[in-house]
């Protein structure tokens, strides 16, 4: 039985794996008439790892995939390697795994993390990563991906929820509902949303207690970088307000809320634009959290006393003035709620010059954490020995560059290479609570520049 080599796993999380990967070996096998389904099922369960030994014929799984997508792009499976292709998005943080310190995330954490990725397929996204709790003793981490608004990622992934055996306990929740409508309405072409949404993340918090069907929080980044909104008509974010957080949540968007999202967008600081809009799908609430990119430090404390921040700002002066020097790039995210702004503030630091797994000022930034009192040591020395690009003799000295689109090319998938970076550390400020401190360390399929 699988349940002997996952031990300890949650029964709702392992009988969605079950069901996933069932249905989708018995779909391989109904589509190639070449082996029989008891067959199948006897060499599935016999598997001492199911994913990593999921072997399917070249025709098998390319009449899988296809049958998955369908989309007129018919010349991807014929150019593609299927007998090398890693099926589920768990390869892709698998490759990362030996690198990532049980510090950070514990062999446990992991499993529970791979068996949720497991759900989706590998071509799907090519951008994923952790969020580490740095100050946690506990070594636990959540995960996100993402789905490019690029290529034909997004209709991959609106096949995937309406005709690729995605499991049932996750169609029935509401939560899923709305994700698979807001999929359908970002791939329709006359859609509000067809070219208003260059990305769209999943997040999922890893669950603290049993029997908890995984929800994510969404969060989506607009095609167009707003900025100076003052100066244009605010109408441009009607497909914002009146489409797509009504359809991740199920209802209309209140509208002391719409209004004051409208007043947070039009005083914006000058140069500064939106970057995401994030709505935290399992909670009851119908806050929405925005995010402010390129802010300066300086801009900060204005901008919140503009609209409306009624919390004590004393100690987050404090802390602005010390991290302003610490990166060159800040997004800055509230949550946007019926009563106002919530006290909740995150500052993400990153840096702008993209050198992805060469940056190495994460240290300076690291060891102010650790002297700040909300970096664990150790957790700090994992992020730093985490960063490397994985050993290919394909791409010994090339230039290389950040897959844009999964599903445009499937051959990228075989012909990439994973690189592991921190993408940013974030600050989380909160009145009368301790700082927190988070890392995200990214796993991003790479590919030859030329």
């Amino acid at each position: 039985m699988i349940e002997m080599f996952v031990p300890e796993m949650d029964q709702k999380l392992m009988d969605i794996y079950i069901s996933n990967c069932i249905s989708r070996y018995k779909q391989a096998i109904y589509d190639s008439n070449q082996i029989s389904l008891k067959k199948g099922e006897k060499m599935l369960k016999g598997m001492k790892d199911p994913i990593d030994k999921y072997q399917i014929t070249e025709n098998q799984e390319g009449n899988l995939t296809s049958k998955m997508i369908s989309i007129q792009h018919d010349d991807y499976f014929s150019k593609s390697e299927f007998s090398t292709l890693q099926y589920f998005a768990s390869s892709h943080l698998k490759r990362a795994e030996p690198y990532l310190s049980k510090k950070l995330v514990s062999s446990q954490n992991f499993s529970d993390i791979q068996l949720i990725s497991q759900i989706f397929p590998s071509f799907l996204t090519s951008f994923l990563g952790f969020e580490c709790h740095l100050g946690d003793t506990k070594p636990r981490a959540d995960w996100a991906f993402a789905i490019s608004g690029v290529g034909p990622d997004r209709q991959v992934f609106t096949k995937l929820l309406s005709e690729g055996n995605f499991p049932d306990v996750l169609l029935q929740t509401p939560e899923w509902k709305r994700i698979s409508n807001f999929a359908k309405a970002w791939a329709d072409k006359n859609s509000d949303l067809t070219d208003k949404i260059q990305c769209f993340w999943l997040e999922f918090d890893m669950p603290n207690e049993k029997n908890d069907v995984p929800i994510p929080s969404i969060f989506f980044g607009p095609t167009k970088k707003y900025s100076n909104i003052q100066e244009k008509n605010i109408s441009q974010f009607k497909w914002l307000t009146d489409t797509a957080i009504p359809i991740l949540k199920g209802q209309d968007v209140p509208f002391q809320v719409k209004e004051k999202i409208n007043d947070c967008l039009l005083k914006m600081p000058e140069n500064t634009s939106l970057f995401q809009i994030g709505t935290m799908l399992s909670r009851e609430n119908q806050s929405v959290r925005l995010h402010i990119n390129k802010i300066n430090p300086e801009q900060i404390i204005p901008y919140l006393q503009q609209i409306g921040y009624k919390e004590n700002l004393e100690e987050l002066v404090k802390l602005i003035d010390e991290i302003k020097d610490k990166a060159d790039r800040f997004v800055f995210s509230y949550d946007v709620t019926e009563n106002g702004i919530g006290p909740r503030i995150g500052i993400e630091l990153s840096y702008s010059s993209n050198l992805f797994q060469e940056e190495k000022r994460w240290e300076d930034l690291l060891d102010y954490l650790v002297e700040k009192g909300i970096c664990l040591a150790e957790k700090r020395d994992a992020l730093i020995n985490y960063t490397g690009i994985e050993e290919n003799q394909n791409f010994s000295g090339a230039v290389l560059k950040p897959v844009s689109t999964s599903a445009d090319y499937l051959d990228k998938i075989n012909k990439s290479t994973i690189v592991r970076y921190i993408n940013h550390v974030k600050i989380v400020y909160n009145p009368n609570k301790k700082l927190e401190a988070k890392a995200y360390p990214a796993v991003r399929l790479f590919e030859n520049k030329q």
